[in-house]
């Protein structure tokens, strides 16, 4: 029975210096942290993108045909939902108008410094969003330029949130008109605004005057109880096919084609993606030197096992074993580390990021991929070796 199966060599060689095993260890730990954030990064950027869309109360939605994402949605002309509507199966459907607006917001120093508002406005009497606690408070929405700010803004709005828990209702500049926060709800910050705030579709055009009311930003349609919304959408499809202006999908296909524009245009997905290739390559290279030098320093040992008969690919078996103990080894404090700083990000941006299984698996097949290509590098040294040289 060859040695390695009764004597762990890997183990036995790692441990012998534990300086340099620590050093191994730390490196592929940065590996597995870089690719973590970035991965979490980029996927909190899809996630934002499409954390309204979630919150929407329809089944189906039609958007400009030059649509990019949420906070860029075009326009459409409001006639091509009054067709919508007319389509059997439909049950009702109403206009979401967006734009964003910069603000003047006052923080806890009360300097007055200006912020980016992604600014929605619905018709108070109509349920845009599957939330309850924004339902039963659009009727506030009546009153013209009154708000429901986003408690998940992100930035200092320890001041406005200390107002409105007092039951005041705080009043500042948006779009070089006065916005009165009438109460707050829930909906979250993203990449291009700190947060959102929903008005009436009457108050939006006071704020947006350039905005024409016949074009709206979204089109919310509800079908009828048991029609499956993938037909309605087609059926809407082909009552709108002599007009090239409005794309009619469903909300799961609206997410998944917002994710996909973002994906291809978007420089921060490609940003994201690259930094999770370079912690790759920096962990690849560090696994390589280590292993390199353990296998530097034990040569006499290899050649020793070659001259009693061992293979090559029984020694590669004793990289391969360093390799995975260092794969473990430096996944636990990099999964451990990337949690918390997950944490952070998500209570100081406000914004979507947490570990999924997908991506934990991800990373552990990458780190052990990264260690088992390192070994098999630092093995060549050993395949190459002749016992006479080295005696």
């Amino acid at each position: 029975m060859p040695i390695r199966r009764r004597t762990p060599l890997g183990w036995k060689q790692l441990v012998h210096s534990k300086g340099r095993l620590a050093v191994a260890t730390a490196g592929v730990a940065f590996a597995v942290l870089l690719i973590f954030m970035q991965l979490g990064f980029m996927n909190m950027l899809f996630d934002s993108t499409v954390m309204i869309h979630r919150q929407l109360n329809a089944d189906i939605v039609l958007v400009s045909s030059k649509a990019r994402d949420f906070a860029n949605p075009g326009t459409f002309p409001r006639a091509r939902l009054l067709q919508a509507l007319s389509t059997p199966g439909v049950a009702d459907a109403e206009a979401l108008y967006v734009t964003s607006r910069d603000w003047i917001k006052q923080s806890s120093n009360d300097r007055g410094e200006r912020g980016a508002m992604l600014l929605l406005g619905v018709r108070p009497d109509f349920k845009a969003f599957r939330d309850p606690e924004i339902t039963a408070k659009q009727h506030l929405l009546v009153e013209t330029g009154a708000a429901l700010f986003d408690r998940q803004t992100r930035g200092d709005y320890t001041a406005f949130r200390a107002a409105i828990e007092r039951g005041e209702r705080p009043q500042t500049e948006l779009g070089g008109r006065t916005v009165t926060l009438v109460d707050t709800m829930q909906m979250g910050s993203t990449f291009g605004a700190e947060g959102a705030l929903i008005v009436s579709d009457q108050s939006f055009f006071e704020f947006a005057i350039n905005r024409n009311p016949g074009a709206p930003s979204v089109g919310l349609v509800r079908v009828e109880a048991r029609r499956d919304a993938e037909a309605v959408a087609a059926a809407i499809r082909a009552r709108l096919g002599g007009y090239d202006d409005t794309m009619a999908m469903t909300m799961e296909k609206f997410i998944e084609h917002s994710k996909i524009r973002i994906q291809q245009e978007s420089p921060i997905a490609f940003i994201f993606s690259f930094g999770a290739v370079i912690g790759m390559l920096v962990g690849l290279v560090i696994v390589v030197e280590i292993l390199s030098a353990d296998v530097h320093d034990h040569m006499a040992e290899y050649a020793t096992f070659k001259a009693m008969g061992f293979t090559n690919r029984a020694l590669l078996g004793v990289v391969f074993e360093q390799s995975l103990i260092l794969s473990v080894a430096g996944f636990i404090p990099g999964l451990g580390i990337s949690l918390a700083l997950y944490a952070l990000v998500r209570s100081t941006l406000t914004m979507p990021i947490a570990m999924t299984l997908e991506r934990l698996l991800l990373v552990l097949f990458l780190a052990v991929a990264l260690c088992v290509i390192s070994g098999a590098i630092a093995m060549r040294r050993v395949a190459k070796a002749d016992p006479a040289d080295v005696f």
